[in-house]
């Protein structure tokens, strides 16, 4: 568990946080400038609060009372930047084992072939940085990390600079590392949809204060979250079994999906922006939408002259529509209504462990 309770002044405002994390993946999110990187240089040792306490699993790692600061190394946290920071004159093998021969044989929790095995690392080994893809490179980045025995695994946009199909490919591993490993996680993100293939999990900054700490789709709908959520184009993420190239099983619907070439059972992620949703209180005729999804309204949030209307359709699912179709739709939470979705407007994702 990671308590924090500091204070930081920087030149724009004062980071000050206050927060437990008791989660196996806890996710940090926020606009650009926010406090997040600044954050985890400060849990990590990398920098310095000016007053409070970092405890992490009842060690202390920063007091300003007890006068407590331990070094970075001390601290026994893995790091993975946005940029995988790789020695270029070393092999991916030599890469990954740096930080774990560094390590005492006692304190060493995992061992290479493991993590290359869970990785997926093999067919790059004998290879050098310049050689791999961005995607590549994150793999190793990560097998680097896992490999100094982290008691804390942080994560600061480690898929930022790739684009969504490496980001799909990457992300099953994240969630290997999570469900097999054990390492609790601090994850930054600017991508909801990233968040939640992970965790529920979330702490929302802005400014350098907590606007919201918990479970995402108890907190998305608070009016200080919320546009937020929207600036960053906001993306529901549901769970569905593979039926053939083209159709999946959500619940008990099929919907058609973009192709893709998953075999039959196999269970993925699938995305839906908020604003690709048409809502109707019928089933559509004359349209040439494919999907339609019955149910129930739960609540209607405004936010800056927009509204998300969060259905439940055996999952919680936002749609974003404008202030006139409220008003025509008469809509009211309970009332049954129907979620209009085109199949070219639906993302495929990644598998589901």
């Amino acid at each position: 568990m990671l308590k924090i309770n500091i204070q930081k002044k920087l030149p724009t405002f004062t980071l000050q946080i206050n927060v437990t994390c008791p989660y196996s993946v806890t996710a940090i999110f926020g606009p650009s400038g926010s406090g997040k990187t600044t954050l985890l240089n400060l849990i990590s040792g990398l920098d310095h609060p000016d007053e409070g306490e970092i405890i992490f699993d009842n060690t202390v790692l920063y007091s300003s009372t007890q006068n407590i600061n331990l070094a970075p190394e001390k601290r026994c946290m893995g790091y993975v930047f946005q940029n995988d920071l790789l020695f270029p004159h070393l092999t991916v093998h030599q890469n990954l084992v740096y930080g774990y021969n560094l390590k005492d044989p006692e304190q060493r929790k995992f061992e290479p072939t493991t993590i290359i095995d869970l990785l997926e690392l093999h067919p790059l080994i004998d290879r050098y940085p310049r050689n791999l893809s961005g995607g590549e490179k994150q793999r190793v980045a990560l097998g680097r990390a896992i490999l100094t025995s982290p008691q804390l695994l942080i994560m600061d946009e480690p898929l930022a600079a790739l684009d969504q199909t490496l980001k799909d490919r990457i992300i099953p591993y994240l969630r290997n590392i999570r469900t097999h490993l054990n390492i609790p996680i601090l994850y930054v993100s600017h991508s909801v949809a990233e968040i939640l293939q992970l965790t529920g999990q979330v702490m929302v900054l802005q400014n350098g204060q907590i606007l919201a700490h918990g479970d995402f789709f108890e907190i998305a709908h608070q009016t200080n979250v919320l546009p937020l959520l929207e600036a960053h184009g906001f993306e529901n993420v549901l769970p569905v079994e593979v039926i053939d190239e083209t159709h999946v099983k959500y619940n008990t619907h099929t919907l058609r999906i973009p192709p893709c070439d998953r075999p039959a059972k196999t269970q993925i992620f699938i995305g839906i922006r908020a604003n690709d949703i048409i809502l109707s209180h019928k089933p559509p005729t004359g349209l040439s939408i494919r999907n339609a999804l019955p149910g129930k309204v739960l609540d209607i949030i405004e936010s800056e002259g927009r509204q998300l209307v969060y259905i439940d359709t055996g999952k919680r699912l936002a749609a974003e529509v404008t202030h006139e179709a409220i008003e025509e739709l008469n809509l009211q939470p309970g009332d049954p209504i129907i979620c209009l979705i085109k199949t070219h407007s639906i993302r495929v994702g990644p598998n589901v462990e």
